[in-house]
């Protein structure tokens, strides 16, 4: 039997996790969506033929899996709406970014599974990647099954220790945004030599797909793989010498390092409010 699923707020990441849901067949009667907006209400209605409501309370009492899709600022206003309907066999799963487990549980008031997820953007294709960490009250058969949703849009990666979900952020969370900053530079370079946009666009992201492909297919270390394009006194050689004349590997550590930071901040503030 299909456990009913209530995603309170239905934006962008819900519709990503829905679809993937439907796409490896998940029956969508089983799927709930909570909206204040008619207008967005409907669409969901229309685009997945699912079910969808006004009310977040009406929602929590007919699931059996909860995901907390809204703003870390609000969740706990969210929550508290409809705390005092969670039962013990509930799992909530929360996409928020910052949220710790123990904020989640002590909003929630009751010793219930709880699971924080790291998804990623490129989740609207079908190629997320996702980091999960579950609280001590998650089994092991519970955790099995939000890595199923989870792989119907892309692929997780469960992590032991929450402090290591403020490196999941800076590796898989907000890393596309690094790549398509780097996309724009060589697009912008690109043109510069006579190119058009869309030429420098095919070009470069077909290229970054493509290595991406190689390195999760292959079983070459990445810096063999490196080396394979790398002939002695080479094009890519020069380029390669460039970056590291430009110090490459210290500019991407800090900016990861700067993104851990604040992780780490928002992770204070929204426990901070957890105690008051």
């Amino acid at each position: 039997m299909k456990p009913t699923i209530a995603f309170i707020g239905i934006g962008n990441m819900a519709g990503s996790i829905i679809g993937g849901l439907i796409a490896s067949g998940y029956p969508a009667k089983k799927i709930l969506g909570t909206s204040r907006t008619q207008a967005k209400r409907e669409r969901f209605e229309q685009e997945y033929a699912m079910v969808t409501l006004a009310d977040n309370r009406e929602a929590v009492s007919k699931a059996d899996v909860v995901v907390l899709c809204v703003k870390p600022a609000q969740m706990q206003e969210v929550i508290s709406v409809f705390a005092d309907l969670v039962r013990d066999d509930q799992v909530f799963i929360s996409v928020a970014a910052g949220l710790e487990l123990s904020a989640l549980t002590r909003w929630l008031g009751k010793d219930v599974s709880v699971v924080r997820c790291m998804p990623n953007t490129p989740s609207q294709l079908g190629a997320g990647v996702s980091g999960l960490i579950a609280n001590a009250h998650t089994s092991e058969d519970q955790k099995e099954w939000v890595s199923g949703v989870f792989e119907s849009i892309g692929v997780s990666v469960w992590v032991e220790d929450e402090s290591q979900m403020h490196a999941v952020t800076a590796l898989s969370g907000s890393s596309p945004a690094y790549f398509f900053q780097f996309l724009e530079a060589m697009i912008k370079t690109g043109k510069e030599q006579g190119l058009s946009e869309e030429t420098c666009r095919r070009l470069a992201a077909n290229a970054m797909l493509g290595a991406a492909r190689m390195a999760t297919e292959l079983e070459q270390p990445i810096d063999q793989l490196r080396k394979n394009i790398t002939s002695p006194k080479g094009t890519t050689e020069q380029a390669l010498l460039s970056f590291e004349a430009s110090g490459i590997d210290n500019i991407v550590r800090t900016a990861m390092l700067a993104c851990m930071d604040r992780s780490k901040e928002m992770a204070q503030l929204f426990s901070g409010n957890a105690d008051s």
